[in-house]
């Protein structure tokens, strides 16, 4: 997969969706993204990558009941964070 679509937003959204196999909505992406990574994405930023991500089976949304839609890593998303961050792992944040 060529890495001209990823940006500062995508990998930080990718780290934050990389923390456990848990899905979570895209103002917990952002909270934890500022919170965690001290990256600072509004929803609509978060969004956007999600979009690109969900493109490119990085993502899966779950059920988007009445509290709007959740997203977590496919398993081939958990494939390429590994080997993406691998040389520079960052694991779980504390």
């Amino acid at each position: 997969m060529s890495d001209d679509w990823r940006d500062d937003d995508i990998d930080a959204v990718l780290r934050v969706l990389s923390q456990g196999a848990i899905g979570v909505s895209p103002a917990g992406i952002a909270a934890n993204a500022d919170a965690l990574l001290d990256e600072h994405l509004s929803i609509t930023d978060v969004e956007a990558a999600l979009d690109a991500l969900a493109e490119r089976d990085v993502v899966e949304t779950l059920d988007a009941g009445a509290a709007g839609a959740y997203y977590r890593l496919t398993d081939h998303g958990r494939d390429y964070v590994d080997a993406e961050f691998a040389a520079n792992a960052f694991g779980y944040v504390d």
